[in-house]
């Protein structure tokens, strides 16, 4: 059962479990229209998201706008699901996570199934279980990006871009309360159990995308940061949860590029270091390879790495 937490005027957070983690979205009752941040996994929006609404006074076809904060399918795998229930919806993203949201094909070429090309993967199961929870393809109504106000009338969500997590990562900032709706744009070093034990790293695919993303969300300085895995971060503790994140993309950063040598290593040879050293990481391990392939990719913008080869191995430059 889901738990329903306002966190600012007219914006409440419902909170469920996706396997032994913790997973939010979020719904926006404007005088005039409602939104809807995220659509879950398949099963989610008639699971917890109709529910709340019913809880909070609403009907799940009084949804208006549909937001999606980036390409992954516990964040987009419920596009089908709303699109049937609430059909005057206008479902959007970033143009840049777009093309991934709407196929399966696209996401898992580009975000699944990148992992093989480097001799990483997920298991079968784990395989299974993404296809599943993305739910149908779904073509979106339009996107959304940095600037653009959403208003809905009493409330107005402004639109902010936050990269690196993936390319086209969005936030949500409700600058009256001083709340930002960040999702996965901050992961600190890495995913939690609801038991709290460090399970999975923090996967981000630009390593200077993060750093900006990190530097803007402690600029904003925002009284209450909502994310969706981790459990309420407010005041102090949000510079604490940025702090720790720009602590663990510079130690990756350290690792990997003392690693670096004469003699050329896999991104599957450094991630594996790099697990030992911050992990281990028990669950969806192979993630960190798009961490340390980010890094590596930045040290070579700076001169400091060079890559080798079609399936390229790593050598300090």
């Amino acid at each position: 059962m889901a738990v329903i937490t306002q966190v600012a005027d007219r914006t409440f957070r419902v909170e469920s479990t996706l396997g032994r983690r913790r997973i939010a979205q979020w719904l926006v009752l404007g005088s005039e229209r409602i939104a809807l941040i995220d659509t879950g996994v398949a099963g989610m929006i008639e699971g917890q998201i109709v529910g709340a609404l019913r809880e909070l006074g609403h009907d799940i076809g009084d949804v208006a706008e549909v937001l999606v904060s980036h390409a992954d399918v516990d964040h987009y795998g419920g596009n089908a699901e709303i699109r049937r229930l609430a059909p005057r919806a206008t479902i959007r993203s970033h143009p840049s996570d777009r093309p991934l949201i709407e196929s399966w094909a696209t996401i898992f070429a580009q975000r699944y199934g990148w992992y093989r090309h480097f001799g990483l993967d997920y298991d079968a199961a784990t395989h299974a279980w993404l296809h599943d929870a993305s739910g149908p393809d779904v073509p979106l109504d339009g996107t959304i990006a940095a600037g653009d106000r959403v208003e809905l009338g009493g409330v107005a969500l402004e639109i902010i871009d936050l990269p690196g997590h993936s390319a086209g990562h969005l936030g949500f900032w409700l600058e009256r309360d001083r709340v930002l709706i960040s999702v996965d744009a901050v992961l600190e070093r890495g995913l939690y159990d609801i038991d709290g034990t460090l399970i999975s790293p923090p996967p981000y695919v630009t390593a200077s995308g993060y750093r900006t993303t990190l530097d803007r969300v402690a600029g904003l300085a925002p009284s209450r940061l909502e994310t969706a895995h981790y459990p309420e971060i407010r005041d102090d503790a949000v510079d604490a949860f940025v702090d720790a994140s720009r602590r663990f993309a510079d130690r990756l950063e350290e690792v990997i590029a003392g690693q670096l040598g004469d003699d050329a290593r896999s991104i599957a040879e450094l991630t594996a270091v790099a697990d030992r050293e911050l992990g281990p990481f028990s669950e969806m391990s192979n993630e960190l390879a798009r961490s340390v392939a980010a890094h590596l990719e930045d040290l070579e913008c700076r001169g400091l790495a060079r890559s080798v080869g079609d399936q390229p191995r790593w050598l300090a430059a």
